[in-house]
């Protein structure tokens, strides 16, 4: 009994002493109360203070006094609030936002009182209970329980709305009433499309920059509306009786979009964007960064340097040169932290040297030389020796890292690197881990030394499956 209700045993002895409370049985001599019987006598005592120490489902069902009251606004959510005989139920709907509140933080604003019932509804869905609730206990902070829509629309003694999360429009959920009708709306994207068209329309509308924005904004626009039609769809064929939920918006349709801009041009018009220095130029490469990790940039996937750990990198940062803060710098992440703008002259590419003296950098995802590799340098990052002496930061995939000794993506991601890169210098960087041939793959999975060099003879004979003998120090052969 103290425990279901989070109070003292003594507490618990002094109501049975005093005949507030009578126990259920008992057991070897000690008195037990039945879940059923505790939270009864709670929901029984005057007044609702125990109703945030007792779960919804333990509620009775269809009370004759329930009715909608109002709906509240809360830090990344909106709730909806009935009233009933036993207190106040909080129905939360979290927005389509990274900007949310805690759970608690959420309880705690809806019942200061710490009365009534909290449930939260969770992102995943059941194609028996349909959408996932959470339920919390305003009354014992910390405990949850899993409600279902059964259980709650009896409690409130009528059906449910549900907005899949494309479709939370916030304004949509305070105007919300048991009266209102399903509505039609345009499902919200995963990036700020507004940003995007903003900025596309400073440009002329055949600009590639303008088409590259437009072409992401409709993309975005595109997928968030086929989410939403496919939650509904699946919530739809959800086991619940009629009566339960209603579906409270659909998705306003959207025709499907497809990159209809070949590289070359989106990247043109990533280019122009990247050496802009105006806030919405930084929006804009914010939301491809979060989309796709940038994978139509010409660099991205940053990486930390030291420039004084070898000889490559410090070769590296002496060509560095100042440059002003444009929006290529948002790939950086470095707002408001004290450090100098810099820029590799030779691939154009960004870096961050920040005040202790470290460097952040976008690597490159091809490389500008014009002679072929030379050396592949496994260092803090990779590095590329061209046969004219230059060193580069290995290209790398958006999305993918590349690195060495095991077996796992990333041995496979340089592997498939070094494959093209003999081939051709400029390749773009690969986008997978797996295919790259089998004797280069086993080499770079060698636990190799840090800054090991590999020739471009090791490189092409590890390809042609060739054993390839490298020396190394004696505290390291056992690895190798």
């Amino acid at each position: 009994m103290g425990r279901l209700l989070g109070v003292p045993r003594l507490t618990v002895w002094w109501w049975v002493k005093t005949g507030k409370l009578t126990s259920t049985g008992f057991d070897d001599g000690q008195m037990w109360w039945s879940e059923d019987d505790a939270y009864e006598w709670a929901l029984s005592q005057r007044g609702n203070q125990w109703s945030g120490r007792v779960p919804v489902t333990a509620w009775p069902s269809m009370p004759l006094n329930a009715a909608f009251d109002t709906t509240v606004e809360l830090p990344g959510a909106v709730a909806l609030r009935w009233h009933t005989r036993q207190g106040p139920v909080h129905l939360v709907w979290p927005l389509p936002t990274s900007r949310r509140a805690p759970h608690q933080q959420w309880a705690e604003q809806l019942t200061p009182r710490r009365e009534g019932a909290v449930v939260v509804v969770s992102g995943g869905l059941s194609l028996r209970h349909g959408p996932e609730l959470k339920g919390l206990l305003p009354g014992l902070p910390g405990r949850t329980y899993t409600p279902t829509w059964i259980e709650l629309a009896g409690v409130v003694g009528q059906p449910l709305p549900w907005w899949p999360l494309p479709l939370r429009d916030k304004q949509l959920l305070l105007e919300w009433k048991p009266s209102t009708d399903t509505v039609t709306a345009m499902a919200v994207p995963a990036l700020d499309s507004g940003a995007l068209l903003m900025m596309a329309s400073t440009y002329a509308e055949t600009h590639p920059a303008s088409r590259v924005l437009v072409n992401l904004a409709r993309l975005a626009h595109a997928q968030a509306a086929a989410s939403a039609e496919q939650l509904v769809e699946m919530v739809e064929k959800a086991n619940l009786p009629d009566g339960v939920l209603r579906i409270a918006a659909r998705p306003l349709s959207v025709p499907e979009a497809e990159l209809d801009l070949d590289p070359t041009q989106r990247r043109a018009g990533w280019l122009d964007l990247l050496a802009r220095s105006d806030d919405l130029a930084r929006r804009c490469v914010r939301e491809v960064s979060n989309w796709d990790a940038g994978a139509d940039l010409p660099y991205s996937n940053p990486q930390h340097v030291e420039g004084i750990e070898s000889t490559w990198a410090f070769k590296w940062t002496e060509r560095l040169i100042p440059t002003q803060r444009t929006a290529a710098f948002e790939l950086l992440a470095r707002a408001g932290e004290p450090g100098d703008a810099l820029v590799d002259p030779d691939t154009d590419a960004p870096v961050w040297k920040s005040s202790d003296g470290d460097y952040t950098a976008a690597m490159p995802q091809r490389l500008p030389a014009t002679a072929p590799l030379a050396e592949l340098i496994l260092d803090g990052p990779v590095w590329i020796r061209t046969a004219d002496g230059k060193i580069y930061p290995a290209p790398r995939d958006s999305y993918y890292g590349i690195s060495w000794g095991y077996g796992g993506s990333g041995p496979g991601s340089l592997a498939l690197l070094v494959d093209a890169l003999l081939d051709d210098v400029n390749a773009q960087a690969p986008a997978g881990i797996n295919g790259a041939p089998e004797g280069l793959e086993a080499l770079l999975s060698r636990k190799l030394p840090d800054r090991t060099v590999l020739t471009r003879a090791q490189l092409e004979a590890a390809r042609r499956g060739e054993p390839v003998i490298i020396a190394v120090d004696d505290e390291d052969e056992d690895d190798a």
